[in-house]
């Protein structure tokens, strides 16, 4: 049963599945192709974005998911996970209804970078097999014991207060945990 002080979870965009194809309806008559073509919601996603100085990733600094990947409201009632909107934005709408996954080469699930070192086409095996091997990497972000969703948590609030806070945590865990290896 839900609480009754809060209101109901927005709806999320499918990530697989013939339901995606139908994702693009929203609700209250926001549509995600609608809110690409609109540019104060590409002005809001683009402020939520934030730089690290010495890092390559562009960190969302708005709502997290259970899994810490960044939430964007595209319209009233309609909420997307954020570097899917990212793709959507770079490559059109098309190209995200037949992206089944989305990796993160860079291990960060606040990244909004769409290109070969960070958020990639992939599929849910080769995600997964990705991620367990680097799991097991000294100094791999995806074996932090906080969690995904917590080690997001602390970045992301890191960052809203000064994005060098995030590039001093990075040094920390890298200096504690040892330095990740590229696989590719």
């Amino acid at each position: 049963l839900p609480h009754r002080n809060r209101p109901p979870r927005p709806p999320r965009l499918p990530e697989n599945g013939a339901a995606r194809r139908d994702a693009h309806r929203c609700r209250a008559g926001t549509t995600v192709l609608g809110a690409l073509a609109d540019p104060a919601v590409v002005e809001r996603y683009q402020s939520k974005i934030i730089t690290v100085p010495g890092n390559s990733c562009r960190w969302w600094s708005g709502s997290i998911s259970g899994r810490g990947h960044g939430r964007f409201w595209v319209g009233a009632g309609r909420v997307v996970i954020a570097h899917r909107f990212a793709f959507a934005l770079e490559y059109g709408l098309d190209a995200l209804a037949h992206a089944q996954v989305l990796g993160h080469r860079c291990d960060n699930p606040l990244c909004q970078r769409i290109d070969p070192q960070h958020v990639v086409v992939s599929s849910a095996g080769e995600n997964r097999r990705e991620w367990a091997i680097r799991r097991a990497l000294a100094g791999s972000p995806v074996g932090d014991p906080r969690g995904s969703r917590e080690r997001a948590q602390v970045m992301r609030d890191l960052l809203r207060r000064d994005p060098q806070l995030v590039a001093d945590e990075l040094l920390r865990l890298r200096i504690r945990h040892g330095e990740q290896l590229a696989l590719w």
